[in-house]
């Protein structure tokens, strides 16, 4: 300053004017925004992935989707072999038959006095457990016919023709396609600043230029860290502090030519004021 001064030169007067008046507008910008938006580029998209498992054990005999197809839910996707299954269920068809017949005839012998009651409560017991039985064969054949439980795309394909699976073994992972959110990680000085019901604009490096419109569903009620699988643990003489982050969930609607996908970064802007 003292140099411009003694310069005496009306050019470096300006120079010098402009900037300051180029650093105090950037001051007051930087003021106003932080005080009104807080933001973050720590946010992922997610999603709850559906993992297909088999009901039952068995060969499969057809897989009839793959990977990155779009499904419907209830569609079939995969189809057991059933033929031991129907062989089963004939043959407890059979036994109910019987046991319905047995139950019939008692209950008649039993208005005549013919059979005593505790026969004939044993002949309509037989009949209720092979009626069970029976009705748990159907319901394995039902399960021989593997569907989908939501709307989505087929992320992951692990089922193959012949192959022999268990119950409980996943076979397609399913990624919804009309129900994401976005986890924001904020640290915690910005959190006293959101609370659920306020506006979010998303902008998303996949698309530059492009604005999603959200809102604040819910704060996380702990950090991060606290979170993870092996939360830190800081003892009393090697004790170093750092800025937490909490989680925040944040709704949107997606666009029909513009899908964000699960994973996808993301950089939320609140508005908090």
């Amino acid at each position: 300053i003292n140099a411009i001064a003694k310069s005496r030169s009306p050019r470096a007067w300006l120079v010098f004017g402009v900037s300051l008046v180029c650093v105090a507008s950037l001051l007051i910008y930087w003021y106003i925004w932080s005080s009104r938006f807080v933001s973050t580029d720590s946010a992922y998209v997610e999603t709850d992935l559906s993992p297909v498992n088999s009901r039952i054990m068995g060969y499969v005999r057809e897989v009839l989707v793959s990977e990155n197809e779009e499904v419907k839910k209830g569609q079939s996707l995969l189809k057991l072999d059933d033929s031991d299954v129907k062989i089963e269920a004939g043959f407890k068809e059979a036994k109910f038959k019987k046991a319905s017949a047995d139950a019939k005839r008692a209950e008649i012998l039993g208005k005549q006095h013919a059979v005593s009651d505790s026969d004939l409560e044993l002949a309509q017991a037989t009949l209720t457990g092979m009626k069970a039985d029976m009705d748990g064969s159907y319901l394995k054949m039902k399960f021989t016919d593997v569907t989908s439980p939501i709307d989505g795309i087929v992320a992951k394909k692990s089922a193959q023709t012949g192959q022999f699976v268990q119950p409980g073994q996943t076979l397609f992972v399913i990624v919804p396609t009309d129900h994401s959110w976005i986890k924001a990680n904020f640290k915690e000085s910005q959190i006293r600043l959101i609370h659920a019901g306020q506006e979010v604009e998303i902008h998303v490096d996949a698309f530059p230029g492009e604005t999603w419109i959200g809102k604040v569903d819910a704060i996380f009620p702990s950090s991060v860290a606290s979170l993870s699988l092996l939360p830190p643990e800081n003892s009393t003489g090697n004790f170093t502090k750092v800025v937490q982050r909490f989680p925040v969930k944040i709704s949107f609607q997606q666009k029909t030519d513009k899908k964000l996908l699960p994973g996808m970064s993301v950089e939320p802007v609140v508005l908090v004021k």
